[in-house]
C-alpha cells in the first residue's frame, strides 16, 4: 500500500506539470522485499515475500514539443543539454525550462527564470544585460550565443529539488558546458512538458 501510495503521487506530480514548460516526467520502478521460506506439509518450500518497495524514481529525459513564441526571452533546447541557474543558496542547478526574464539591478539587468534564479553562461556567471546607452532599451542581441548549455553525462541520474530544476548526484556525474555548434538552441521558442498524458492515466 505504502509502495502504491508513493506510486499515486508520482503520477499526481506528473499530471500536475503537463502544462510546466520544459517539465521531465519520472518513472518509477518496484523491486521485491525480502523473500522468507514457508514451512508448508510438503517436500517444497515455496518463498513467500513481503510486499515491494518503490526505487528511488527515474527522470525520463525524453524531448517536449517545440512552441513558437516569439517572445526573445524563451529559449527551447532540442536534444542534450541543460540551462544552469544559480540557486539562492548560490549553488548551481539545472534545468530545462527556457521562460527567462530580466531582472534589474540598478541601471544593469541580468536574465533570470520565472522565479529569479540567475541564468548561467558556459563559465558558470551570471549573464548581464545591459542597455546600448541610457535613453535605449535594453540590448536583447547575442543573448543565445551567451547562454551557458551543460551536458549531464547520466541525466537520469539528476536528482529534483522543485522548481523545475535538478542538482547533479554521483550516478549523474558533474556537469560539463558545452561547445558552441554541439546543441540547437532556439530563440523565440519553449520546449513543452514531456508528459504524456495517456501513459500516466494507464499507469494508475
Amino acid at each position: 500500500l505504502v509502495a502504491y501510495q508513493e506510486e499515486l503521487n508520482r503520477v499526481s506530480n506528473n499530471v500536475a506539470n503537463a502544462n510546466t514548460v520544459g517539465f521531465k516526467p519520472s518513472q518509477s520502478t518496484f523491486s521485491a522485499l525480502l523473500h522468507t521460506r514457508m514451512a508448508v506439509n510438503s517436500e517444497t518450500q515455496p518463498l513467500t515475500g513481503h510486499g515491494v518497495r518503490i526505487q528511488a524514481p527515474r527522470l525520463l529525459c525524453q524531448q517536449g514539443a517545440a512552441l513558437q513564441t516569439g517572445h526573445p526571452l524563451d529559449f527551447a533546447l532540442m536534444g542534450e543539454g541543460f540551462f544552469a541557474v544559480e540557486r539562492p543558496d548560490g549553488s548551481t542547478a539545472y534545468t530545462r525550462s527556457g521562460a527567462f526574464d530580466i531582472s534589474m539591478e540598478g541601471d544593469s539587468g541580468y536574465l533570470v527564470t520565472s522565479d529569479g534564479a540567475c541564468v548561467l553562461d558556459r563559465r558558470g556567471r551570471r549573464i548581464e544585460v545591459e542597455p546600448e546607452d541610457r535613453d535605449s532599451p535594453l540590448d536583447l542581441e547575442g543573448l543565445a550565443e551567451q547562454i551557458g548549455v551543460y551536458a549531464i553525462p547520466n541525466p537520469y541520474g539528476l536528482e529534483p529539488v522543485g522548481g523545475n530544476c535538478y542538482v547533479t548526484t554521483a550516478p549523474s556525474g558533474e556537469a560539463e558546458a558545452m561547445d558552441e555548434g554541439a546543441y540547437q538552441l532556439l530563440q523565440g521558442t519553449l520546449e513543452q512538458s514531456a508528459v504524456n498524458l495517456s501513459d500516466e492515466m494507464v499507469s494508475v
